[in-house]
């Protein structure tokens, strides 16, 4: 694979990256949903996702280190997008309790109580206020993911030292 093809693989997914970004901040902004804690940390996943993927490689080695950072955060968001889907198909008895906001935790919280909520979610993760062709945020979200956790294995297998041809 060469840096043109690696570049515009890299190029198509930041602009399917930023479109997910921008579509999360217009819905918190515009339609004003609040995100709960696993939409803050898939969020997070999502921008982290955007700088890896803007970054200007020299060289196979960087961008096959590049592309195992990118796997790990887009199989981090993806867990974070199942568990929301997990916790939305419970039973109403068996959700969890919802927390206060984040900035509360944050504030009053120990730490444990702080992380628990971020990796595990609360009652408020499960509550599902907005679809798109019966599909909720979360389920988008994983969708998008799983998509570049697969483009990413793709680049990643590809910039393997056996196929050391990155001009």
């Amino acid at each position: 694979m060469n840096k043109t093809t690696f570049r515009s693989i890299q190029s198509f997914l930041s602009l399917i990256t930023f479109i997910v970004i921008f579509a999360s901040l217009y819905l918190e902004y515009s339609i004003h949903l609040t995100p709960c804690p696993l939409c803050i940390m898939q969020r997070i996943c999502v921008f982290i996702l955007l700088i890896l993927m803007g970054l200007s490689l020299r060289t196979i080695k960087k961008a096959h280190f590049v592309c195992l950072l990118q796997m790990f955060f887009a199989g981090a968001g993806l867990f974070f997008s199942v568990r929301q889907l997990w916790l939305q198909s419970l039973p109403p008895g068996k959700i969890p309790a919802c927390m206060p906001g984040l900035d509360v935790l944050i504030h009053y919280f120990p730490w444990q109580t702080v992380a628990k909520a971020l990796f595990w979610g609360a009652g408020d993760c499960a509550e599902v206020s907005w679809t798109l062709y019966g599909i909720s945020m979360p389920g988008w979200a994983a969708m998008y993911f799983l998509f570049a956790f697969v483009v990413s294995l793709f680049l990643f297998v590809q910039t393997l030292p056996q196929n050391q041809r990155f001009d």
